[in-house]
């Protein structure tokens, strides 16, 4: 299991190893803004039929779905320590893939015999999981934190049998405010102790460009942060790192929107270490 500052020491910035250099801010689209990148990304992403983009509910058996399964498995069954029922997935930099693992993971979780799970739209500024898992978005997270909705009304079931989604709901001016709130860790509190025998995964933005995971990392029991195969500059991948709570930092996953998922067995074992890639 090696440390993540040893990993990252390949030649090269890339996180494929090539020598090429990417562009300042670690994506080969860096010269975009957020904003604009989010939407080339969700417009492709729009463009591609959902056999294609939910390979655990379409295709388990392919090799996308059963990496996804393998990343299911090692947060279900770690060698130390009880399997974080809420887990934070983000990333450095956007056009990760990050609500596209979170959905695909989800399901590989709700096809197991006993796991219930919930996907919770944290990314208040650009969601995109009522989306992928085909529910209403409202109402849903911010209605509750700001709107005082109730728990049961911003559940929304999904037509993959034990799977839930808490969608963004109505849009926020604050979201970084609100997600900062008692309420937030109250409602964090209230379904893991409500629901028991039910896992958490929040789909959260990226580290470089919003304070929310920030926020939310002090909140959860586990971080997966994504990376993107062949784009994301190393620099960038540890300055996101580095801005989060290391000892919830349970793994690294090499990302690739087409596929999913091409490398997800990068889950450390060892809560107090970096996984490696």
């Amino acid at each position: 299991m090696g440390v993540m500052e040893d990993v990252i020491k390949k030649k090269g910035h890339s996180l494929d190893g090539n020598d090429s250099q990417a562009p300042a801010g670690g994506s080969a689209t860096s010269g975009a803004s957020p904003k604009a990148s989010a939407a080339r990304a969700r417009s492709s992403a729009a463009g591609r039929p959902d056999n294609e983009k939910l390979v655990s509910l379409f295709a388990p058996s392919s090799p996308q779905g059963k990496r996804i399964d393998i990343l299911r498995s090692q947060l279900l069954y770690p060698f130390h320590g009880d399997p974080p029922r809420t887990i934070m997935i983000t990333s450095a930099v956007p056009r990760e893939g990050r609500s596209l693992l979170a959905a695909n993971l989800a399901i590989s979780f709700a096809r197991g015999l006993q796991q219930f799970v919930m996907v919770m739209d944290c990314h208040l500024a650009s969601p995109s999981v009522h989306e992928l898992l085909k529910v209403r978005s409202q109402p849903g997270l911010t209605d509750y934190l700001e709107r005082g909705a109730p728990v049961a009304d911003i559940i929304h079931w999904t037509k993959v049998d034990k799977l839930s989604v808490i969608p963004c709901g109505s849009g926020s001016d604050r979201p970084s405010e609100i997600l900062a709130t008692d309420m937030m860790s109250d409602l964090l509190t209230e379904l893991r102790e409500r629901y028991k025998d039910r896992y958490i995964i929040m789909d959260t933005p990226p580290v470089q460009a919003f304070d929310d995971p920030a926020v939310l990392a002090r909140m959860v029991e586990g971080i997966i942060f994504v990376v993107q195969s062949g784009v994301t500059d190393r620099e960038v991948v540890l300055r996101g790192l580095q801005s989060l709570p290391e000892e919830k930092v349970i793994g690294i996953v090499l990302n690739d929107m087409k596929g999913a998922v091409i490398d997800a067995a990068t889950i450390s074992s060892d809560p107090n270490s970096k996984a490696s890639m």
